[in-house]
């Protein structure tokens, strides 16, 4: 007796040595063998289905000891940091120590505490002021004296010691893939919220990516917590810092908290945003001469995560269990995880700056690949002009840059005239638009505005998830609908516009129609993503698309595909479609994104909503087989 699998081979070679005979019929015009040999194809399917069914229910019978490793992996992938669930409200918490007033003055990992301060002068019993003498004749009065300047506030700064420790355990940090991977998840979750991070630090010179890891460290991103500590909001804090903030009244509005965070901790008086001064903050935020330093323990603040911290931790506030280990992400560790992302950047002089792309809050756009021929030109589309005003724009350069953001204003229906002029009606849309992503209304041209503006084109030439196995021509329906979801669309005049420049290499104008420049700058990105090469040449002709396809036996004639078998097997969805208008001439080009039995749907750009050629959008639609030839990829 034959296996299933021997059975479902044979069933599969009957299957395909019927496409012959169906096509000989068709070409003889004999429908009645036509539908005979449908017939038996569609019940060949049917006993493959039947195979199919066995093997599920053979499969079935190790379903119930497969459950539990399944929901146990499930777990996992939906637990906080990595699925959509917030962190559970009694998440680990890095508790403290008491620590002297002037902890921040300590002076290095191998260096005693820091003295006390000495304490203020007793005031002195006030004297009655003494009697003015009177002024002699025809002398003018003496001004008051002007009071004596208080002493300045100390602003906490990194001391050389600390210094130069953090930039070696910096230095030598190793991050196991394990932890990389929890550090990641935090990242992209942190990057998610920089809005509300970035509001909270908004009049200070106080980077969001600082709040946003000690909100990690503190509450595990939740925001029903008080940064200070991660106590409630319900009510004022109760544990160290206690009864914050100080003003208003309970339940707190996480940024008001924030804020008073920020103050409480001098963070809003710092200027230095050094590697070395960033990691300074942190430890001090948690507190320095405490059992970490006292045992020469690289503090699990920082340094959980990687390989300098083993193990001992406070349990609670003033309470340090020598063999505790934390589970949590150190600061640094998640420092370097958003480093990775592209969300933040070291620079040469050890400077720590954001990424204006993060405004987006989406990780998958913070860095745009715009290397290579197909993609090189679109850095002129992304790139930051520069700061942008009323009164400020007078250069050739900042006329063009001024009429991008204009299109783009436009785009995001701030409409305003696309003229190059930065006049009162483009500041007062700039403005409107700043505000609508709960940004401080400027009405300039700051890097975060332009990064929220650009945003769509950044979201469609991100890396998408192909999955684990994917084709050319399955990427290239990701790709598409990535494109489409941010509605490409043609802005001040016929064929102009950001998008139409993406797709035609940076040009625009009523000639440059764009439906072949879409499709092949889709079918770069996917070769891109999978990392292999571009199937063909690029074109902007249709006919030279045609062409190119012909000599490399990509070509499929209609005659070739009349019916849905002939279509099924030589039509994969993410193959090309042309418009044929005479037998040597192709005016359009789009994707197959499925095949039905008398249209099939696809995804085009320079069309309109009638289906038609020549059109503003890309978009998705629907086409029947007369008149279209197909392009295979490869």
């Amino acid at each position: 007796m034959p296996t299933k699998a021997q059975m479902r081979e044979e069933l599969e070679r009957l299957r395909a040595s019927l496409f012959q005979p169906y096509q000989d019929a068709k070409a003889a015009g004999d429908a009645a063998k036509m539908a005979r040999l449908t017939e038996a194809a569609a019940a060949i399917d049917d006993l493959l289905d039947i195979l199919a069914i066995l093997d599920l229910m053979a499969a079935a019978a190790r379903l119930e000891t497969l459950r539990a490793r399944i929901e146990a992996l499930t777990k996992k992938a939906l637990a906080w940091p990595f699925g959509d669930e917030e962190a559970p409200e009694d998440h680990e918490k890095p508790f403290v120590d008491e620590v002297p007033e002037n902890d921040f003055e300590d002076e290095g990992p191998d260096k005693p505490p820091p003295p006390p301060p000495e304490p203020p002068e007793p005031a002195k019993p006030s004297k009655p002021p003494k009697p003015p003498k009177p002024p002699k004749p025809n002398e003018a009065p003496k001004p008051p004296k002007p009071p004596k300047p208080k002493n300045p506030e100390v602003i906490p700064v990194v001391s050389e010691g600390w210094s130069e420790a953090y930039l070696e355990l910096w230095k030598t940090m190793d991050v196991s893939s394990e932890w990389a991977r929890t550090a990641n998840a935090i990242g992209k979750k942190i990057v998610a919220n920089q809005g509300k991070y970035a509001h909270a630090v908004a009049g200070t010179k106080v980077p969001w990516w600082f709040v946003a890891v000690v909100h990690a460290m503190e509450c595990s991103l939740r925001f029903d917590q008080h940064l200070h500590n991660g106590d409630p909001l319900t009510r004022r804090t109760t544990r160290v810092p206690k009864d914050r903030p100080p003003a208003g009244s309970p339940p707190f509005n996480w940024e008001d908290s924030a804020r008073d965070a920020v103050a409480y901790d001098k963070l809003d008086k710092v200027t230095d945003w050094s590697l070395a001064s960033v990691l300074y903050h942190w430890h001090r935020y948690n507190g320095i001469n405490n059992e970490y330093k006292r045992r020469g323990i690289p503090t699990p603040y920082l340094w959980s995560g990687c390989q300098h911290y083993r193990k001992g931790k406070y349990v609670a506030d003033g309470v340090f269990d020598a063999n505790a280990v934390s589970r949590q992400v150190g600061a640094a560790v998640l420092l370097k995880a958003l480093v990775d992302l592209g969300a933040v950047r070291i620079g040469r002089t050890q400077k720590v700056e954001s990424n204006a792309a993060a405004a987006n809050e989406d990780a998958a756009t913070l860095d745009v690949d715009t290397s290579g021929a197909d993609f090189k030109h679109i850095k002129a589309e992304l790139d930051y002009p520069g700061l942008l005003k009323t009164g400020s724009v007078n250069t050739a350069r900042e006329k063009a840059a001024t009429r991008r953001v204009q299109e783009w204003l436009n785009i995001h229906d701030c409409v305003t005239s696309i003229d190059g002029d930065f006049g009162t009606s483009t500041e007062a849309q700039l403005g409107a638009f700043q505000m609508k992503f709960n940004r401080a209304r400027t009405g300039e041209l700051d890097p975060e505005t332009w990064a929220l503006l650009t945003a769509p084109m950044r979201r469609a030439l991100a890396v998408a998830d192909h999955g684990t196995q994917p084709s050319l021509e399955s990427a290239v329906l990701t790709v598409a609908r990535q494109h489409i979801r941010e509605r490409p669309v043609e802005i001040g005049g016929n064929n102009r516009g950001p998008w139409v420049r993406l797709y035609m290499r940076g040009r625009d104008g009523s000639d440059q129609l764009w439906c072949a420049g879409f499709s092949c700058l889709i079918a770069a990105q996917a070769a891109r993503d999978l990392g292999s090469k571009m199937p063909f040449p690029r074109q902007v002709s249709v006919d030279a698309l045609v062409k190119d396809a012909k000599a490399s036996g990509r070509f499929v004639r209609e005659s070739e595909v009349g019916d849905p078998i002939a279509r099924k097997s030589k039509i994969p969805p993410g193959s090309l479609f042309v418009v044929r208008r005479t037998s040597t001439d192709w005016t359009h080009v789009g994707i197959v994104l499925a095949l039905k039995t008398t249209t099939f749907d696809t995804l085009e750009g320079n069309t309109g909503g009638d289906g038609g050629t020549d059109g503003a959008n890309a978009r998705i639609g629907n086409r029947s087989y007369p008149k279209k030839d197909f392009l295979r990829l490869i």
